[in-house]
């Protein structure tokens, strides 16, 4: 998980400049190395000044490929998190959006069996007519099917 530093644009572009400024010292001090060997050789051994200036102009070079390959997938690696965090984000609010909406209707479900129940049990006693009972029901079965055609609610359940 990233911290809020290493988001920080002003962490990255230190971190960009000091990198490229290690670079920079370390191509400085292979080419100061090969330098000071060129003189110290002297002019009469032109193979051995050619060893040393290819040898330090490879180093040169693997270190800038080197730098650069880093910050490349550096960049990439960032931006791939970026977009992956995004996405697990977006995923989550939908889990949850359907989870709440699952919940929502368990529990209307719910109230509805119940309500059908309490009906049953006062038609059983005589607290309720049986026309009036029937009317009731399907007014319950009706309402049921007019929740799940609008939905849940916002707001939670």
């Amino acid at each position: 998980m990233a911290t809020k530093a290493a988001r920080d644009p002003a962490t990255e572009k230190v971190r960009a400049i000091t990198g490229l400024i290690a670079v920079v010292v370390g191509m400085a001090t292979v080419a100061g190395v090969a330098v000071v060997a060129v003189i110290l050789l002297g002019g009469g051994k032109e193979e051995s000044v050619v060893a040393i200036t290819t040898s330090a102009l490879g180093i040169i070079s693997a270190s800038i490929t080197a730098y650069l390959g880093i910050k490349a997938t550096a960049n990439t690696s960032k931006e791939a998190s970026a977009a992956v965090s995004e996405k697990s984000g977006e995923a989550a609010v939908a889990q949850h959006e359907a989870a709440t909406a699952q919940r929502e209707a368990a529990v209307k479900k719910s109230k509805v069996d119940r309500l059908n129940k309490e009906i049953d049990e006062r038609e059983k006693k005589g607290q309720i007519e049986p026309e009036i009972a029937d009317e009731l029901r399907d007014a319950s079965v009706q309402a049921e099917e007019e929740a799940r055609k609008a939905g849940p609610t916002s707001g939670g359940g």
